[in-house]
């Protein structure tokens, strides 16, 4: 494996994706030429990011002043509740934000939501971060060739787009089912198969002819402290299954970078800059590997 051109495949896990900016940054500090990305949900959004604004600083700066500013604060603390304090104990994964969300809702009289609803929230939140940070263009137009997975529900297919508006494609990548609105597009209804397919390697392994690089995002799998309902039972086996699947498709990459950020619930975007910072260190604990690869020795 010669030559200094990476593939990256961009993993869900929702705010923890921050960190994909850093491993981003890295990557061309050390001179590698990104050949494509291929993104999942908030890897999608990442992987737009980039494409459509090479400047890696420039996108940093723009993300976390927006992850920091007002308007965005007001979504988070509306839709999630507040962060979680220091010290205050998680039962870990998706069940932190669903605890915290079925008090809010109960609270707001919108537990109806649940059954009578297409999706939990509103898609307000995916609709602002998505217009405020990425341009309206088409992905065939980015400055990086881009791949965006979702899954169509009518078919139940994976869908890998790369052309077409890349604000409603990245959208309906990160539409977490049950959560946000599925997205329309050509007869198609759109969601994130993050929920299973949370590291898009087969999808990247189709185009690569240099390095294949996976950042994998995802928190490990914690205890779960409690499983009273059904749909208690329903939410476990989706991380259960998304877990041992990923153990399988991270061998499709050559390298995979891991930053250590497990300890962030995926809708928690206070820590936007810690996010990128793990993601600068745990690429450049890879750097030796992936050169090592490419050189062949």
């Amino acid at each position: 494996m010669n030559g200094r051109q990476i593939t990256l495949a961009l993993g869900g896990g929702g705010a923890r994706g921050v960190a994909h900016l850093g491993v981003i940054e890295v990557l061309l500090e050390a001179g590698f030429e990104i050949e494509r990305i291929v993104g999942v949900s908030i890897g999608s959004l990442a992987g737009a990011l980039y494409a459509t604004e090479t400047d890696i600083q420039r996108v940093q700066r723009r993300t976390i002043d927006y992850l920091t500013s007002d308007q965005f604060q007001k979504h988070q603390q509306i839709l999630f509740g507040a962060s979680p304090q220091a010290g205050e104990a998680t039962t870990g994964g998706v069940f932190t934000w669903y605890d915290r969300i079925k008090d809010y809702l109960k609270a707001k009289h919108r537990f109806y939501r649940v059954v009578n609803s297409l999706a939990l929230l509103p898609g307000v939140v995916l609709h602002d971060v998505v217009d405020y940070l990425l341009p309206d263009a088409d992905i065939s137009d980015t400055q990086i060739p881009l791949s965006i997975v979702a899954v169509d529900l009518i078919t139940g297919h994976k869908v890998v787009f790369e052309k077409g508006s890349i604000r409603d494609t990245v959208r309906a990548s990160s539409a977490l089912p049950g959560i946000f609105p599925p997205v329309e597009i050509d007869e198609m209804l759109l969601c994130d198969v993050g929920v299973l397919y949370s590291l898009p390697t087969t999808v990247a392994r189709s185009y690569t002819s240099g390095c294949l690089a996976a950042v994998d995002v995802s928190s490990d799998l914690k205890r779960m402290p409690h499983c009273d309902t059904a749909l208690d039972v329903l939410m476990r086996m989706d991380e259960v299954g998304e877990a041992l699947f990923r153990k399988q498709v991270r061998e499709a990459a050559d390298v995979v970078i891991c930053p250590e950020v497990s300890d962030v619930e995926w809708f928690d975007f206070s820590a936007s800059e810690k996010l990128v910072e793990a993601g600068r260190v745990a690429a450049r604990r890879m750097l030796p590997t992936i050169e090592k690869m490419m050189t062949g020795s």
